[in-house]
């Protein structure tokens, strides 16, 4: 079994469970990592003139560290069916944690960073930050995640089922809209406009500043100034377009168009081509930083989609509550 394959997702099916592995890609981390550390430890022991005696406390703390790599590419996810729980396991056989079916909404996809993965959800969050249950692909028609869809996510979606109360997806009643203002058969999306014009005219007010004699980063143009005027001067522009940017849902004449005063970037696209909502998570530096919603269209006479982010928020209820408001929109 080469190096790749142990980096896709794997899976055991069993008569009485399932069990996922979706941590693959850290063997080839502790295959990267014991390549450098076994050309860092050659280098210490010969060049600098250690001995192994001396040295044996680092090479079991390296050793220890890819032992560590390895085992959390074993780390599991269990689907007892028996029992109804869902369990995660260190290293594939320390329990951190168990789900009851009951409490387990679907398995999802949540596109991150240019790529996509497969996240358990629970029913009190259901987009939350979710449980990861795949490595991470690239494309859709890859083939690891087809089978895996095939194999794993379809049957284990009928087990959930059985165990679902009558009220678990029952649609949020809307009788008024917190997103949206509206006006007859019109939904247009709130936007905070105050804030959008402050923060851009900030920006790009420091911007301007850095262009005069008194600017606070000096007057050379090292690839950090030159980023940062970029930053400034178009990205404070931006914001302020962003906020004066309508997104309206039109019932009457069944559209939804974005529409800005420059003109520029403005879309029209039928109720009748609508193909889906998906959650974008967005983290800056490993960290959390608000979630996207997109809608999906199909270009007319294609099977190609087109994707707009309709709104961003950091809460997950927030979040809930929008695509329930679109939804009761669309349908």
């Amino acid at each position: 079994m080469s190096l790749k394959s142990l980096s896709k997702t794997r899976w055991r099916i069993e008569p009485d469970r399932i069990t996922v592995y979706p941590y693959g890609l850290s063997y080839i981390l502790a295959a990267i990592l014991a390549i450098i550390f076994a050309a860092g430890y050659f280098v210490y022991i010969n060049y600098l003139h250690n001995t192994l005696e001396s040295s044996y406390v680092l090479l079991l703390v390296l050793v220890i560290v890819i032992i560590l790599f390895v085992g959390w590419a074993g780390t599991s996810v269990e689907f007892d069916i028996n029992g109804g729980i869902m369990r995660k396991k260190l290293f594939g056989i320390i329990p951190i944690s168990s789900i009851p079916f009951s409490r387990i909404y679907a398995i999802n996809p949540v596109t991150e960073l240019g790529s996509y993965k497969y996240k358990v959800f629970k029913k009190e969050n259901r987009y939350g930050k979710g449980i990861l249950v795949s490595s991470a692909y690239g494309k859709n028609d890859d083939p690891n995640a087809l089978a895996f869809v095939d194999e794993v996510i379809t049957p284990i979606h009928r087990y959930l089922e059985l165990h679902d109360g009558p009220d678990d997806f029952k649609p949020l009643n809307i009788e008024s809209y917190k997103f949206f203002n509206v006006q007859g058969g019109s939904y247009t999306i709130k936007k905070n406009k105050v804030g959008s014009v402050i923060l851009g005219l900030t920006l790009l007010s420091i911007g301007i500043h850095e262009l005069t004699p008194n600017a606070w980063l000096g007057h050379g143009y090292d690839i950090g100034r030159i980023c940062f005027l970029i930053f400034t001067l178009i990205g404070g522009p931006i914001i302020i377009l962003a906020g004066f940017t309508e997104v309206t849902f039109d019932k009457n004449t069944r559209l939804l168009t974005r529409t800005n005063p420059t003109g520029l970037g403005n879309k029209s696209y039928s109720f009748d081509d609508f193909n889906g909502i998906q959650t974008v998570r967005k983290s800056t530096n490993f960290i959390y930083s608000g979630t996207d919603v997109q809608v999906y269209f199909l270009k007319p006479g294609t099977q190609k989609e087109e994707a707009i982010v309709l709104q961003s928020f950091f809460s997950t209820k927030k979040v809930e509550r929008f695509i329930a408001e679109v939804n009761n929109i669309l349908k």
